[in-house]
């Protein structure tokens, strides 16, 4: 009657030895790590105002996260807007809203954008719709794109973007590269990092960069698109950034 008490006290032992099974957290990722935004009432939106030299565009957030880290939120205006990392950013009659982790003209970069994180604290006075539209709903690719779509622009430019009836406004895409659009529309100083939207479907098409004098054909306005702004995002270790699209 010996062995079965030694089986059963071995059997003990291998138990008592034998590491625990671990659980693993899993990354939260798309629309789990979609940050908690506010309503439309929040300041914090594409078409605000940098105080009147620029204009903030898209919403953007970290779509990967790991169990114990906090939402991340980022806000997009002009490479040209913002002159070093670590800048910190003011939102016209509201202050700081955060600090700058990217700026296409501190890396030879030609897609004239930056990215500017905002304060943990101020993600529920932030909110992805446009002012003034409805979008955006995605963002558009080549395949999307159609001479003569009309697109929709917010914006603070010089005596148009002074005032409340004028700030939005519409144009025609007239042309396109692979990453950049030619638009003609009304945009003037200051309308810098302003979010354009192709008004049929709502994508967000790109930002206000510079005029199109130089382009083909020639035109008010030309800049880059959003799939060239998240290429040159991941280019610089900023791949887990995606567009946040109204709910």
């Amino acid at each position: 009657m010996r062995p079965p008490v030694l089986f059963a006290a071995l059997l003990l032992i291998v138990t008592v030895l034998a590491p625990a099974a671990v659980a693993t957290a899993e990354p939260r990722t798309g629309e789990d790590a979609r940050p908690a935004f506010g309503d439309l009432g929040s300041p914090i939106r594409p078409g605000a105002s940098l105080g009147g030299y620029c204009t903030f565009n898209f919403i953007f957030y970290d779509a990967f996260l790991e169990e114990d880290e906090q939402p991340v939120a980022y806000i997009g205006t002009a490479g040209h807007c913002t002159d070093d990392l670590s800048e910190r950013v003011v939102l016209a009659s509201f202050g700081e809203i955060g600090t700058v982790v990217y700026d296409s003209d501190l890396v030879d970069s030609g897609v004239d954008f930056s990215l500017i994180e905002i304060d943990a604290d101020l993600i529920g006075d932030t909110n992805p719709q446009m002012l003034g539209w409805d979008g955006p709903t995605g963002y558009a690719t080549l395949a999307d794109l159609q001479r003569g779509d009309i697109v929709d622009l917010h914006g603070y430019g010089l005596v148009l973007g002074q005032n409340d009836l004028t700030r939005d406004r519409q144009g025609l895409l007239v042309n396109w590269t692979d990453d950049e659009y030619v638009i003609d529309m009304p945009a003037v100083n200051g309308d810098s990092g302003s979010p354009i939207l192709q008004d049929r479907t709502g994508y967000a098409l790109g930002v206000v960069s510079r005029y199109g004098f130089a382009a083909i054909p020639p035109s008010t306005d030309t800049g880059p698109m959003l799939p060239w702004i998240l290429r040159e995002l991941d280019a610089a270790g900023l791949g887990d950034v995606v567009l946040a699209t109204i709910d």
